[in-house]
């Protein structure tokens, strides 16, 4: 396990949030009291925080974040990881405008942001290789398995983090139709079980060295909540942020890798030759 590692997220959240550069000194306020917004990805980074410093981050030297969207983990990965380079790679413009700017604010030497594919990358390049809650965006036939293998050194990891086939509900699922319809048309790779991408990985020449089956019930019933409130606008969001959070840290407590009900899967493998 890391012990030198400290990994911060959330960052770039008073940098890229339109609501809040609209009123940045209260923005402030409510961002040193109650932290990070976004309940979602409060919850995934919570769970990626702990699953990534089980790996030997500190003997890392090139690291690539598969899928970066707007660059949370990028730099949160390159602000910890200081001895190493960290490269932030997505094919989207706007999230890489995104990205860019909020480099431009942060100055981080060891990060550099690349638009392309990761099979435009040289081989034999990287130490870790990670990717959240992007594989489900890809057909299961173009999942870049193939390719992460080939650009990674010899002994280095893959982590993919995703969400599990089927999901499980605390409230009727009719009270989130629209996010349903949403899930339907962006998440065509929604496809595995656990066993299922742990096989996947095996199939395309890894050695798998861990898996988990995360976000169980408190956990969803924080994200059901938080969804629900903030239809009751930002009062109501905000003062159900200090419970959403218990519920995931309560979730994270009670439970081992391995929720029966998870809805989250993460596979970790290792390229061993």
């Amino acid at each position: 396990m890391s012990q030198t590692i400290k990994l911060e997220y959330g960052m770039l959240q008073p940098l890229l949030s339109g609501k809040m550069q609209k009123n940045p000194l209260l923005s402030k306020i409510i961002n040193k009291v109650l932290g990070y917004t976004n309940i979602g990805n409060y919850a995934r980074s919570r769970v990626f925080r702990k699953q990534i410093t089980l790996l030997p981050l500190e003997k890392m030297q090139s690291v690539l974040d598969l899928g970066c969207g707007y660059g949370e983990y990028s730099f949160m990965m390159a602000k910890g990881m200081k001895h190493a380079h960290l490269m932030a790679l997505d094919i989207d413009q706007d999230a890489l405008r995104n990205v860019r700017y909020a480099q431009s604010k942060m100055q981080l030497p060891n990060l550099t942001i690349h638009e392309g594919y990761l099979n435009t990358l040289k081989d034999d390049t990287f130490d870790l290789i990670y990717s959240v809650d992007v594989f489900e965006h890809i057909h299961e036939e173009q999942m870049p398995f193939k390719d992460a293998l080939a650009k990674l050194k010899t002994g280095g990891y893959l982590m993919v983090k995703m969400p599990h086939v089927t999901q499980s509900s605390v409230f009727p699922k009719k009270w989130f139709h629209k996010h349903e319809e949403w899930l339907q048309h962006e998440h065509p790779g929604q496809v595995y079980t656990l066993k299922q991408l742990r096989d996947r990985f095996e199939k395309e020449g890894f050695k798998v060295v861990y898996t988990a089956q995360t976000d169980g019930i408190l956990s969803r019933f924080a994200w059901e909540t938080a969804y629900l409130m903030k239809k009751g606008g930002p009062v109501a969001q905000l003062l159900s942020l200090p419970f959403c959070k218990l519920m995931i840290q309560l979730d994270m407590w009670f439970s081992s890798n391995n929720h029966a009900n998870g809805n989250a899967i993460t596979v970790i493998g290792q390229k061993s030759k």
